[in-house]
């Protein structure tokens, strides 16, 4: 007998819009202590201001955390999945593995943020059937509507205002 009901994918890629940096750290704190707390590998690749935020409001739990500087590690939109995002995974196979990664922040050029949308669907392929959350924050002050607007396109789940 063939079974018709529908397995969870243990991929999971939520957008989280932000307004400010309380508003961020709402979003990213809870999540990276999540991790921590279940003895799950936490990666942080996010712009400059914003991993300078998070890492001060970890403290000493920063210290088990991968940080990475996406205004640099990811400065190339296509790049991102295999040296930032499958490098930190593939590392920690055979477990659930935490990331956020932001590749799209306000003042990204026109000509980078084509391949960012592309790395943001194309993340959705890539990690199918691995057990990965990659939370993706979006700063709604910052960016405009057209980047919310692919964000929801490219995101099974968006949160926002906490929910």
């Amino acid at each position: 007998m063939v079974s018709t009901e529908a397995v969870a994918d243990p991929f999971v890629h939520p957008a989280l819009f932000y307004r400010d940096d309380e508003d961020y750290l709402a979003g990213t704190l809870p999540f990276v202590l999540d991790g921590l707390r279940a003895a799950e590998p936490v990666a942080v690749a996010v712009p400059g201001a914003n991993l300078r935020l998070l890492r001060t409001a970890l403290g000493r739990d920063g210290e088990r955390v991968r940080f990475l500087d996406m205004a640099e590690a990811g400065r190339n939109p296509g790049r991102i999945i295999p040296t930032v995002l499958r490098d930190f995974a593939d590392r920690h196979p055979g477990g659930r593995v935490r990331i956020i990664g932001e590749p799209v922040w306000a003042g990204r050029t026109a000509a980078e943020y084509g391949p960012c949308v592309q790395h943001e669907a194309l993340i959705n392929l890539a990690f199918t059937g691995r057990a990965v959350t990659i939370l993706c924050p979006y700063d709604t002050g910052g960016l405009d509507t057209d980047a919310l607007a692919d964000a929801w396109l490219t995101h099974p789940v968006v949160i926002e205002d906490g929910r």
